[in-house]
């Protein structure tokens, strides 16, 4: 899951450029649209791990099985805490 996160936030990256951020009082950040594709890519890597555990849901434990069950745990056992993504660019991205 990290590499493929990884993946696709470095080629989002590479299409980044001077108009996609602005000046805050904070110093400069990325637009708003920009901040919202980034979180659009947790989101979609997150949903197709989801998809894929319950694809291969009968290899799972009982235990995993559950887990599917309730979105929100599924994306705490990823390591989200709260369903929240700290971008580690200046904000958080909120998974469903």
């Amino acid at each position: 899951m990290q590499r493929r996160l990884n993946s696709r936030i470095e080629q989002w990256g590479k299409i980044l450029s001077r108009d996609d951020f602005e000046w805050t009082w904070r110093g400069r950040q990325m637009k708003p649209a920009k901040r919202q594709e980034v979180c659009d890519i947790f989101q979609g890597v997150v949903n197709e791990m989801y998809q894929m555990a319950v694809k291969n849901k009968a290899r799972l434990s009982p235990e995993d099985q559950k887990l599917l069950s309730n979105h929100d745990l599924f994306i705490e056992k990823l390591g989200f805490q709260n369903n929240r993504v700290n971008t580690q660019m200046g904000f958080d991205c909120r998974l469903q």
